[in-house]
């Protein structure tokens, strides 16, 4: 198909946090609603914007986490006891199933990537939230290792019962460590066997937020090809 319009056929994807902080995880947004500086660099760069969709919520208990909660109560009620290495190998078992869940959605986002490719469109990269245990870039948090890194720390784990901003700004980028997320892997894997080419941007909520939003447009810049008019 032969047509001519306004849009410029640059594509990004995003985690969908990053539109809507009302989807992040209790206690850590960082903004009232979107993030302001990186989406408005986007859009005065215009870049066209698909959010995938957020997988805490589908998969642990919606806006909320209430299944996350539950679970980490638990977790923490037995962390000092003989049988936690029980509730260890079921934490695991829990996220195998929540990773089942991530290949489903990765699997899907790739497909559309791939249709805006094959259509002449180029998606010039997907931006994740890198200091995700689901879409980390670069850096992660292991959840069953989270609850003695914190106490490591110096800190009660008790705080993530009722997490606070402030205190979370100090204990979420230590609880970081280097890795992808566990939706990133699966969807490094598909892309790999789609053979689709598309920069993975990690993201860092924490930082600067004027510094970040330039770093990250930098790099979409540097990746994307030059299309015709």
């Amino acid at each position: 198909m032969d047509f001519t319009d306004e849009r410029k056929r640059r594509i990004v994807f995003v985690s969908q946090c990053i539109l809507n902080q009302n989807v992040r995880f209790p206690g850590i947004a960082v903004c009232a609603g979107v993030c302001t500086e990186l989406v408005d660099r986007l859009v005065k760069n215009d870049f066209g914007i698909e959010a995938m969709p957020c997988l805490e919520r589908l998969g642990w208990g919606g806006v909320s986490r209430k299944t996350y909660f539950r679970y980490q109560s638990i977790f923490l009620a037995w962390k000092d006891t003989p049988l936690f290495f029980i509730f260890t190998f079921l934490g695991r078992l829990w996220l195998f199933r929540y990773s089942l869940l991530c290949k489903r959605e990765a699997e899907k986002i790739v497909a559309h990537i791939r249709d805006y490719i094959d259509s002449g469109y180029s998606v010039s990269g997907i931006i994740l939230m890198n200091d995700s245990p689901t879409d980390g870039a670069t850096k992660t948090i292991d959840l069953i290792r989270a609850v003695e890194r914190i106490t490591s720390l110096g800190y009660d784990p008790a705080v993530m019962k009722n997490p606070k901003l402030d205190v979370m700004r100090k204990v979420i980028p230590l609880l970081c460590e280097k890795g992808e997320g566990i939706f990133t892997r699966r969807l490094i894997r598909e892309l790999s066997k789609r053979n689709v080419d598309s920069a993975i941007i990690d993201y860092d909520p924490w930082t600067d937020q004027d510094a970040e939003s330039k770093r990250v447009i930098g790099e979409l810049e540097n990746t994307s090809p030059v299309l015709p008019e």
